[in-house]
């Protein structure tokens, strides 16, 4: 079952004409998807950092404990290089990093499809003044992110459809 993506859920007076509309519509869609897929990549980065920065705490928290109970001090230098060897592969991987700017991505394409809803119901006095604006924020986003996963584009593709004005 599929969810539907439309500019306007209900019916809708505006003072927009039908080819601007359609053009807003169109753009809805497309900046729906995107917005989808970055808060999907914001959700796996969020877990990838958060299990190798609990599974690093809790190796060296265990290796503490051994460290004071146990003599053998070998499984204690490796537990410990175990889980500096997580918290470095974390920091190799920069999740912190994509986590934050996956953020900033969803959140940015989030307030994009606000606008656009914004624009179709109380009318567009300039329309290329504000695709202008749309373009910069995408150019943005695209320099300072990751590019998109298939899987989150197909994902998208199952889960949603777009209704045409």
């Amino acid at each position: 079952m599929s969810t539907s993506v439309c500019l306007l859920d209900e019916p809708f007076n505006t003072v927009v004409d039908l080819d601007s509309l359609k053009r807003l519509d169109v753009l809805y869609a497309f900046y729906h998807k995107y917005w989808w897929c970055r808060r999907q990549m914001f959700g796996y980065y969020k877990l990838c950092n958060a299990i190798l920065n609990g599974l690093a705490l809790l190796t060296v928290a265990v290796s503490i404990v051994l460290g004071s109970v146990w003599k053998d001090r070998y499984t204690v230098v490796g537990l410990t290089a175990f889980a500096t060897l997580l918290k470095g592969w974390n920091d190799f991987k920069k999740y912190s990093f994509k986590m934050d700017m996956a953020q900033f991505a969803y959140t940015t394409y989030e307030k994009t499809l606000t606008e656009l809803r914004n624009y179709a119901l109380g009318g567009v006095e300039e329309l290329d003044g504000f695709l202008t604006k749309i373009q910069t924020l995408d150019d943005v986003v695209t320099d300072f992110t990751s590019p998109t996963y298939d899987r989150y584009v197909r994902d998208y593709a199952l889960r949603f459809r777009h209704v045409p004005l």
